[in-house]
């Protein structure tokens, strides 16, 4: 059978008894084929790991928090391709994980 992966849009060819089915998205597009994830202290997965020792600005959101331009309103933090801040997230390969019950998609 024939399923379209509904994030990238790429045709997946499974066998008709498959249950569930594991696709990396590959479409081309960055910003579908990856995924933001919050950094929170040390972490290690299929991407590789780090260490994240900043423990008393960790999940800050503004760079300038504390500070009078924080208190003003100023926000000078970079954004990844998805919006979110990268001071406070990662990005990573994103792998959609699709069910499907013998032959149609649930």
């Amino acid at each position: 059978m024939i399923f379209i992966c509904p994030r990238c849009q790429r045709r997946i060819v499974a066998d008709d008894k498959t249950k569930d089915y594991s696709h990396e998205c590959n479409s081309g597009n960055l910003t579908l084929d990856n995924e933001d994830v919050v950094k929170m202290g040390t972490w290690t997965d299929f991407t590789g790991s780090a260490v994240v020792n900043n423990a008393e600005t960790q999940g800050t959101e503004n760079k300038l928090f504390g500070t009078r331009g924080g208190i003003e309103g100023e926000d000078v933090s970079n954004v990844t391709r998805r919006g979110a801040r990268a001071s406070t997230h990662r990005s990573r390969q994103h792998f959609e994980f699709i069910e499907l019950q013998g032959g149609g998609q649930k």
